[in-house]
């Protein structure tokens, strides 16, 4: 059985399977079962009308350039039951006869309106641990599924002077790498775990016997302090406090020193584009930055204004990546990669760490919502390399990290009279600081559970529309708005009560006559 019911949502011309929001209509439904079943819902008194004899469930596992006609149902049965024959992708699509033999929708051409991957198979996890030459402890680890949930990612440790399985703080992805020292000498194990979309989960577990080490057990990327601050390194700021207060986060900001400029290298940040985002766009760490991300054919976000050079994205998650690009790279190769962070725009600067690997991205995570400038400094192999950030110079991108919602109000809806009963006038208020480009979509559903049929796409905020209830809309229906901001953050409101419009002109006609005394 699928992990959530699919509906069949009645149209004008046949059923057709259909989902709600908008995007859900193609999104697959994943699942690990061989054999689920797809209930659905209809409206009796147009099978009625029509006559309606069977319903029949067509599939396509080449995503629709043939389907086969899967299932025949009478009406009553209330759901289809399939068995699929092995893992793939199988596209749906329903067709109703009635009572004369007539095929609703006709024509040759089917639309799948729902889709599902069936997925049995467990994902594969390789966990390697090295020691390496200052005594540290090196995990990489590395999974791989079709339908990876990287979410799901789990590494735990148990070592020398640690007390039962220990949690693996690291930002999950489908690969990647975290080190730590050791208290003392001893048999280091790991053990992991990772599911995909279908719920299958695949583990993983190793072992190293160390010679011993020293320092704290692995632990979360935090921001640091200053170079010359006071604080324990990985120290995190007191949550009430601004990055840039001087008690929680160690003593001075960076000074200024010898200049050692152009004898290494150099980094770039290159202009977001399509295949290389400075964002990460991992589906786990992945922020939704882009301005018009559920519009088809949406090429990315366009860049924001801010002050000074930098550019500007928005984001709604505290866990992102970014990514960088190292040009002149000598023969000595690149020794360190370090992130620099700053919260007021450049007037203080704060080191936030070295990248391990240093291979981009260099991950990142901040403790609260609010505004990051960042910039990279490289050192080759030689120890070459550009100097700190200095008080005052603007940082290379900004991250708004925005994790609230847009504020929502849709006030009620005006329903025209006589011969104009179907127009439908839309209108809300919506209060948001960064609002996406165009931000409202509406929607309208028999009833409030839906599914939830679109009036129109993501469009400028005009605070008011005026909508023509179609022929092929039902005769009471409810009206949903949906309202983003530029980070991808969504609230949606609904009518309360249905609109009803009914345009039945009620007709009479003579069918006899009758006289007084005469017998009929």
């Amino acid at each position: 059985m699928l992990t959530r019911w699919m509906a069949l949502a009645l149209t004008a011309c046949g059923l057709a399977l259909s989902a709600a929001p908008l995007e859900a209509a193609t999104k697959p439904v994943v699942t690990n079962k061989l054999r689920f079943r797809i209930p659905f819902r209809f409206d009796a008194a147009t099978l009625q009308r029509m006559n309606a004899r069977e319903l029949q469930l067509f599939v396509s596992q080449n995503r629709g350039v043939n389907w086969e006609l899967a299932q025949t149902i009478a009406p009553q049965a209330g759901r289809f039951e399939f068995q699929a024959p092995a893992d793939g992708e199988y596209w749906f699509a329903v067709r109703t006869v009635d009572g004369f033999g007539q095929v609703h929708p006709a024509g040759q051409t089917m639309e799948a309106g729902l889709i599902v991957i069936v997925d049995t198979l467990p994902p594969s996890l390789a966990l390697n641990l090295e020691q390496m030459p200052d005594g540290k402890i090196e995990l990489t680890w590395s999974a791989s599924d079709v339908n990876l949930d990287q979410a799901s990612l789990q590494l735990e440790s148990q070592q020398p002077g640690q007390a039962g399985w220990q949690t693996v703080s690291v930002i999950p992805n489908s690969r990647g790498m975290t080190s730590w020292s050791i208290p003392a000498a001893g048999l280091v194990s790991i053990r992991g775990s990772i599911s995909d979309l279908a719920g299958n989960r695949g583990q993983a577990q190793t072992q190293l016997q160390v010679t011993g080490g020293r320092g704290p057990a692995p632990r979360e990327p935090a921001i640091r302090q200053p170079i010359a601050g006071g604080l324990p390194d990985g120290a995190l700021p007191a949550e009430s406090a601004p990055l840039t207060s001087e008690p929680q986060l160690g003593s001075l900001p960076i000074s200024p020193g010898p200049s050692t400029a152009n004898i290494g290298p150099t980094i770039i940040l290159p202009q977001p584009a399509p295949s290389q985002q400075f964002i990460s766009d991992s589906p786990v760490t992945r922020p939704e930055i882009t301005q018009d991300r559920w519009t088809p054919g949406s090429e990315g976000m366009q860049p924001v204004p801010y002050r000074g050079n930098s550019r500007q994205k928005v984001v709604n998650t505290l866990k992102f990546q970014l990514g960088y690009k190292v040009d002149d790279v000598g023969p000595s190769g690149v020794g360190g990669v370090e992130l620099f962070i700053t919260q007021d725009g450049g007037r203080q600067w704060f080191r936030y760490g070295e990248d391990a690997d240093r291979t981009s991205p260099f991950e990142v995570t901040v403790p609260r919502d609010g505004e990051y400038g960042f910039t990279v400094r490289v050192r080759s192999g030689a120890g070459l390399g550009q100097e700190p950030p200095q008080p005052g110079e603007p940082p290379s991108i900004v991250v708004i990290v925005d994790q609230t919602p847009p504020l929502l109000e849709l006030f009620p809806v005006q329903q025209g009279r006589g011969a104009e009963l179907n127009q439908i006038l839309i209108r809300w208020k919506i209060t948001e600081a960064r609002p996406s480009e165009k931000p409202v979509s509406l929607y309208y559903a028999a009833t409030p559970a839906g599914p939830w049929e679109p009036i129109s796409g993501w469009r400028p905020d005009t605070g008011t529309f005026t909508w023509t209830a179609g022929p092929g809309a039902p005769s009471q229906f409810y009206i949903r708005i949906v309202a983003r901001d530029a980070a991808g953050n969504t609230a949606t409101a609904e009518t309360p009560q249905p609109i009803v419009v009914d345009l039945s002109r009620p007709s009479a006609r003579i069918v006899d006559v009758e006289v007084e005394g005469v017998p009929r």
